[in-house]
């Protein structure tokens, strides 16, 4: 019998919406709250895939699992949908959160690398970059929703990051540096000015007729 597999990453591996799906979803405002991404509800995603899954059983997969607080907000999820989540597979996992799932699954929680207790965070190089698809966090704002890459002055790299707070101004502009130079280059290539309506998400406080490159060089003389 096929286990059919839901991925919360599509980057490493391809949907085939048949034993493969994929699952949509973000976290927003630095909490527990979890939205999809994209134009598909959450609620909609959940439902659709549970009504294509004929033996009402799935495995998680998922690029990390730190504090597991997502995955168990979807496995209720689709446990309301008629849906058992029998096991879990990641990259790359946190000991407390292997050894809550592998005591709550049938199959438990596999993983190709355990982070140790004394690993205190986990990071992604692309949460660094302005304006690169997938980066930082989803913010909700009264005019819709943002995202916010984990340096100053558009996130908190401290809190999200854990950077220590007397290097929270030399990190971000390390950040702020290295983005500038990626996104000249950019420019260089394409021949033009990339402006902020062309990136593939909206960044928290930033105008879209405004050039990638000005703005910012303008928040570097800020910092």
């Amino acid at each position: 019998m096929i286990i059919p597999i839901v991925t919360l990453d599509k980057i490493f591996i391809k949907p085939d919406e048949q034993n493969l799906y994929f699952l949509d979803c973000t976290r927003i405002n630095e909490g527990n709250s979890i939205i999809a991404r994209m134009n598909e509800p959450l609620a909609n995603q959940i439902d659709r895939i549970s009504k294509s899954i004929s033996n009402k059983e799935i495995i998680l997969a998922d690029d990390v699992v730190f504090s597991g607080r997502v995955l168990s907000q979807i496995i209720n999820s689709f446990k309301r949908s008629g849906i058992s989540v029998i096991g879990i597979i990641s990259s790359i996992c946190t000991e407390d959160s292997y050894l809550y799932f592998n005591e709550q699954l049938k199959y438990g929680l596999k993983t190709n690398y355990l982070m140790s207790k004394q690993v205190i965070d986990q990071i992604c190089e692309r949460d660094f970059y302005f304006g690169i698809a997938g980066s930082g966090i989803l913010i909700e704002t009264e005019t819709g929703y943002y995202k916010s890459p984990y340096f100053k002055p558009y996130g908190n790299p401290c809190e999200r990051a854990s950077i220590p707070e007397e290097y929270e101004k030399s990190f971000s502009f390390g950040c702020l540096y290295r983005s500038i130079l990626l996104w000249e280059e950019i420019d260089r290539l394409k021949q033009r000015e990339t402006l902020i309506s062309e990136l593939p998400e909206q960044i928290i406080n930033t105008y879209e007729d405004n050039g990638v490159v000005r703005v910012l060089k303008k928040e570097v003389e800020k910092l």
